[in-house]
């Protein structure tokens, strides 16, 4: 049984819940962008899909070394902290803009029109703007957390409510495309999904605000930690980073799990529409997914104070790295929806173990970071672990073209190597990629629950 640090300031549940509203956005937009974008350019747009590979890849450097930066940056700046906060002003210089930057990547010009080159730099500039925008909102809003929520209930509280809103936002991600586009080659239709998907983004930021803003004691007390402590040099503080087992502990178990689940959810239409052949609506099944994540979550909760979040994590990793074998079995046709929507439920059920935990594990490795350091580097941790992690987004790219070239897979095809090569890349690729994450997360992480509550003590101590 874990203690419970009892002297830190506590935050009403709806401030939690507010600040947590961008994880929903986030979500929503990252399942757009897993599930959508890559049909999308391939089979609506129809761009050369070596020039989508391409595309990605130079997005995925631009990536790399933008969020790092903007950690770096942002941990430098001092320009409103005393009035208006350390991370409030950047986060919404980022959200709003983010808000409307999916009407333009789902927006290109046709290939047959204006050619492949024309799409591909319509691509590559306007992701490369989604991500810059994206990366100052979210790397700031996730650097605030263990800053602002130090209570450690608080923290457990707020990784609970991240599984539910995540998933909602997964949820929507899903349905919204679903119940919109009928014809999927109609761009008025992704237009229309798109503008809809902005409006009600901007209308949760605006609701997010009450939990992301700092108030007067948060703006003093950083204010004079960023008077009284230089920081670190950019690559000094990066090589810091990259020597703490505790954050490459982090930044592999959830670069893994992205990575993953971002390969199964770019199969996802596809698996649909060429294994179970029932069309874009049985894309529905996520449903279940989805709704086991959020019954799940709590659950998980529970249980974090029993066996300790590594445990937690863990347990759940590995279930989810075995989970999707079966859809390398699901008989062919409709007949094969019981047994997916049955895996779904499942995926779902172990998803909610690594979600949840997943503020918990941030904000812990942050506390003993910063004591050890004497320093608070929230934003230029999370911009190196966006650095890493964002090479999931060309990884699972990578191995859908790798289908492409070694099997001639193509949406629509009848062709049993082809069809083979799908159900690989949806259950083969994510084993190997969530069990080796959940292997070097075990073996780094040494976090203990008794050390999580004394750091939070010592923060106070020292004034941090």
């Amino acid at each position: 049984m874990e203690q419970k640090d009892v002297s830190v300031k506590r935050f009403p549940k709806r401030i939690i819940a507010s600040f947590q509203l961008g994880n929903l956005v986030g979500l929503m937009m990252s399942q757009m962008y897993s599930q959508q974008l890559e049909y999308y350019y391939s089979s609506v747009v129809n761009l050369n899909y070596s020039m989508l590979v391409i595309a990605i890849f130079i997005y995925t450097a631009f990536n790399m070394f933008n969020d790092p930066l903007l950690g770096y940056l942002c941990d430098r700046s001092t320009r409103f902290t005393s009035k208006w906060g350390k991370r409030f002003p950047f986060i919404m210089m980022g959200a709003i803009p983010y808000a409307f930057m999916v009407i333009f990547l789902f927006s290109s010009p046709l290939a047959s029109q204006a050619g492949d080159l024309a799409v591909f730099f319509w691509l590559l500039i306007f992701y490369c703007l989604t991500d810059m925008v994206f990366s100052l909102y979210d790397i700031n809003r996730v650097a605030l957390f263990p800053d602002k929520f130090r209570h450690n209930d608080d923290r457990r509280i707020g990784g609970t409510i991240t599984a539910i809103l995540e998933t909602i936002g997964i949820l929507l991600g899903v349905i919204i495309p679903a119940l919109i586009i009928e014809d999927r080659t109609d761009t008025s239709q992704w237009t229309l999904t798109v503008t809809i998907v902005a409006i009600f983004s901007f209308i949760i930021f605006l609701m997010m605000i009450p939990g992301v803003r700092e108030d007067q004691g948060m703006r003093d007390r950083r204010s004079e930690i960023d008077k009284a402590r230089e920081i670190d040099p950019f690559f000094k503080g990066m090589r810091i980073a990259f020597k703490d087992r505790n954050f490459l502990a982090f930044t592999v178990l959830y670069t893994a799990y992205t990575t993953a689940m971002g390969i199964v959810m770019l199969s996802i239409p596809h698996f649909v529409e060429d294994i179970l052949l029932m069309g874009k609506s049985s894309e529905l099944v996520l449903v279940f997914y989805i709704v086991f994540v959020i019954v799940a979550a709590p659950i998980w909760y529970k249980l974090s104070y029993k066996i300790g979040v590594k445990k937690v994590a863990t347990i759940g990793a590995l279930i989810l790295a075995s989970g999707g074998i079966p859809l390398a079995f699901v008989p062919r046709g409709p007949e094969g929806l019981g047994l997916t929507i049955i895996i779904m439920i499942a995926a779902g059920f172990v998803d909610g173990a690594i979600i949840s935990m997943n503020m918990p594990i941030f904000s812990a490795m942050i506390d003993k970071a910063t004591i050890k350091s004497g320093k608070r580097r929230e934003g230029l941790y999370m911009g190196t672990f966006t650095f890493i992690s964002r090479v999931g987004i060309f990884i699972r790219f990578f191995c859908a073209w790798l289908i492409v070239v070694t099997t001639g897979y193509t949406a629509g095809t009848t062709d049993p190597l082809a069809l083979l090569g799908l159900r690989f890349q949806i259950s083969v690729f994510p084993l190997v990629i969530m069990t080796l994450g959940a292997l070097v997360f075990w073996k780094l992480y040494n976090i203990t629950p008794e050390e999580v509550v004394a750091n939070t003590e010592k923060l106070k101590e020292l004034k941090l």
